[in-house]
């Protein structure tokens, strides 16, 4: 275990301290004099010196990581900061909340406020690395990355910078069309999202594609990117009933996230449409809630909390000496099948032409 196979890790096992307590005798923070002993004569006993770039890293390790999120209100958020403090906690950081949508402060101010703060890591989401050309975004990230470690939570871009931990988003939605397609559904919508947003845009391409493969040319796919909130799935229905005939209306939605789904159902009950009776709905993310709906609701699983520790892990691995700089990551998701999609309806029907056949 001696000499450049050792690692920080083993060096916070021997002396029996937090990878953080380490990271501050390292950087000259405020460190008992007891437990300074013991992590040097760790590394004495293992033969352990940083890189230049793990020192480098280490001058401003404080024990403190940070993340970036886009909205509070949406539990996926929620769920995502939950996996990340949880990891964190677990190898002795402290993480650091930052709520960024765009309302209050700049991505310029924001991006200021975490190079005065210098956490030893952060977890990026929302627009620091969804608006923007990938030059733009590119170009952010490495301001931040000279500075401390970075990891990005989204949609894949080549040339990021830093770590990446992203959903498969193509499947995802394919996921969703094809359930609906199986159940006998031709006509499906899209409502949520902004064209400009990358997750957003890369899921309406998804849809476009997932529409395209069960031949359903692309002057008939319905789109309605009204944003990401209840009032957005309310917009988005409104719009719907008010351009289509009603011979026309889909018979099936999928949105762009659960709290968009919570809108659509509302707006869909005032203007008396039933879910799933006359229109079946499937959101993404699976949220807590999604399950207590009425009625409960499909959705995909992206794993928000399994991406924040997975973020937080890799971040500590690079803190360490790890070779994961540009580590990038694609998280599986997986359908929640509920009975907003109209499952229970097609197997009770299922079940009754079986009773009937000759």
């Amino acid at each position: 275990m001696a000499g450049e196979k050792a690692t920080i890790y083993d060096v916070a096992k021997m002396s029996g301290v937090s990878i953080a307590t380490v990271s501050r005798v390292l950087s000259g923070g405020s460190v008992s004099a007891k437990s300074r002993a013991k992590v040097e004569e760790a590394m004495r006993t293992l033969n352990w010196v940083p890189s230049a770039a793990h020192s480098h890293n280490q001058a401003r390790a404080s024990g403190v990581l940070a993340v970036v999120v886009g909205d509070m209100d949406n539990p996926y958020c929620s769920a995502l900061c939950r996996g990340a403090e949880e990891e964190a906690h677990k190898h002795g950081y402290a993480l650091e909340l930052f709520c960024h949508d765009g309302s209050r402060i700049t991505t310029e101010q924001m991006i200021e406020r975490l190079l005065l703060h210098k956490p030893a890591g952060v977890v990026i989401t929302g627009d620091i690395v969804e608006e923007g050309t990938p030059e733009q975004i590119r170009e952010k990230l490495t301001r931040l990355a000279r500075e401390m470690r970075v990891a990005t939570i989204g949609h894949q871009m080549e040339g990021m910078p830093c770590i990446n931990i992203r959903a498969d988003i193509n499947a995802g939605v394919s996921l969703s069309v094809m359930h609906l397609v199986n159940m006998g559904h031709r006509r499906i919508a899209f409502i949520g999202g902004e064209e400009g947003k990358r997750f957003a845009s890369a899921r309406i391409q998804a849809y476009h594609r997932a529409m395209e493969s069960i031949g359903v040319p692309q002057g008939e796919h319905l789109v309605y990117p009204t944003g990401f909130t209840p009032r957005s799935g309310e917009i988005g229905v409104a719009r719907m009933l008010a351009s289509l005939e009603a011979d026309r209306l889909p018979t099936a939605i999928v949105t762009i996230n659960d709290v968009c789904a919570l809108g659509v159902l509302r707006q869909l009950d005032r203007a008396g449409v039933r879910v799933p009776q006359d229109m079946a709905l499937v959101g993404c993310d699976n949220v807590y809630f999604s399950a207590y709906l009425n009625p409960p609701l499909t959705t995909v699983d992206l794993h928000a909390a399994e991406r924040g520790r997975l973020a937080v892990a890799e971040l500590v691995n690079a803190l360490a000496g790890g070779e994961t700089a540009l580590f990038d990551h694609q998280l599986d998701c997986a359908l929640i099948v509920r009975e907003s999609c109209g499952a229970t309806l097609h197997a009770q029907r299922l079940g009754e032409q079986a009773e009937t056949a000759p």
